[in-house]
């Protein structure tokens, strides 16, 4: 091989070197580089999403995948591109689908979050984890757990659990629904807690009350279900009564 030539094949290999350099160290590479190390340090890659929640459009932004519920904006911070839309009054939903920033949470932090304060509002005291799998699957319409939920907050991890969605709570008392509102009627001094088959054209219902053993009585909010429900309540007394 010729002088001329090994000294053309060093300068391309040193070229090529150099580029490779320079491409390491762009801000972007770096950025990516660190993400994934932080991923692997502390679980992230095991601990993420891959779609978003509710009704959150993904995007990218900065080499990074974003979550927004609102309008998508054009900005140089990340947390600048999700605005709320105007006259909306749901809560904003934004977060990463990658690790967890600074000021932006994992969408698996913030599903969490969000499965709590569903679960807040559907579940009974005795089973307070909330989940909710996608369209087509058992959990579909939301299911509460005595143990905690899986990574992906879409089913029980195991034991007991209820169900939720069933429009007649009082034809299956083993649903959340039926348990919910068991809890939350308040029975007045003297009364105690009643769950009994009803009468007449009430029989195909299982009913939750109050009893003082000579007599029950029923939460206004349970006769006003039933009557959303189309039954005749006229022959249950209100516990309001007492």
């Amino acid at each position: 091989m010729r002088l001329f030539d090994v000294l053309v094949m060093g300068l391309v290999v040193a070229a090529v070197v150099i580029l490779i350099r320079i491409i390491l160290g762009t801000p972007l590479v770096k950025r990516v580089a660190a993400d994934i190390a932080e991923s692997f340090v502390s679980g992230g890659l095991t601990n993420t999403m891959t779609e978003c929640p509710g009704s959150a459009t993904m995007y990218m932004h900065d080499g990074a995948a974003y979550c927004c519920s609102g309008k998508i904006m054009s900005a140089d911070s990340a947390k600048d591109t999700c605005r709320p839309l105007p006259n909306r009054d749901s809560t904003l939903t934004f977060c990463t689908l990658g690790p967890a920033k600074v000021d932006v949470p994992n969408c698996l932090e913030l599903r969490a979050g969000l499965m709590q304060a569903e679960g807040e509002k559907v579940c009974p005291p005795s089973l307070p984890n909330f989940v909710r799998g996608p369209k087509g699957s058992a959990t579909e319409a939301g299911r509460c757990c005595y143990g905690p939920a899986n990574e992906t907050y879409d089913d029980c991890t195991g034991g007991e659990h209820c169900n939720v969605g069933d429009a007649n709570i009082f034809k299956d008392p083993t649903s959340c629904g039926f348990l919910k509102a068991q809890h939350d009627d308040v029975c007045p001094s003297g009364f105690g807690r009643l769950q009994a088959k009803g009468q007449g054209p009430l029989a195909d219902l299982t009913l939750h009350g109050c009893t003082n053993s000579s007599q029950n009585c029923y939460s206004v909010a349970t006769l006003k279900r039933l009557v959303e429900l189309g039954y005749d309540v006229n022959g249950l007394p209100s516990c309001s009564s007492h």
